[in-house]
């Protein structure tokens, strides 16, 4: 298990770099999962395949300093539409670490952050993901 303090000295870190093509398949086998069949996602993916997408990517390899992790919420940002063709490339880190420990037991608030980026380097999509570490 690492520590609090070698946590926090992981902060800034990033994953490997992981991509994607966005092909009719990818966009059709995302459409049937979640059960949206409008047409107008024949060309244009819809925005949630970007969630989908951050899962691609290679997360931070660290250690929790407590046993317990619990998911704390996350935030999304859609920047640019995705396209039939485009290469999306995902790149996660750890964003912060934040001691939120109480009389109540030991907490961290961890924050990851992905960014999704097409072939011309423009970014598409900004994920901002929490966990709580539970001591």
């Amino acid at each position: 298990m690492a520590t609090v303090e070698e946590l926090k000295a992981m902060v800034g870190k990033h994953g490997g770099k992981s991509t994607i093509q966005v092909d009719k398949s990818i966009i059709r086998l995302f459409c049937n999962t979640i059960g949206d069949t409008n047409a107008k996602w024949k060309e244009v993916g819809p925005p949630g395949l970007m969630t989908a997408a951050m899962f691609v990517g290679e997360g931070v390899h660290m250690e929790w300093p407590y046993p317990a992790i619990v998911d704390a919420g996350a935030d999304w940002d859609f920047l640019k539409p995705i396209k039939l063709g485009d290469v999306l490339t995902v790149v996660n880190s750890l964003a912060s670490v934040e001691d939120k420990s109480s009389e109540k037991g030991k907490r961290l608030l961890i924050t990851f952050k992905s960014t999704i980026t097409n072939q011309r380097s423009e970014t598409v999509a900004i994920s901002t993901g929490r966990v709580m570490n539970l001591g």
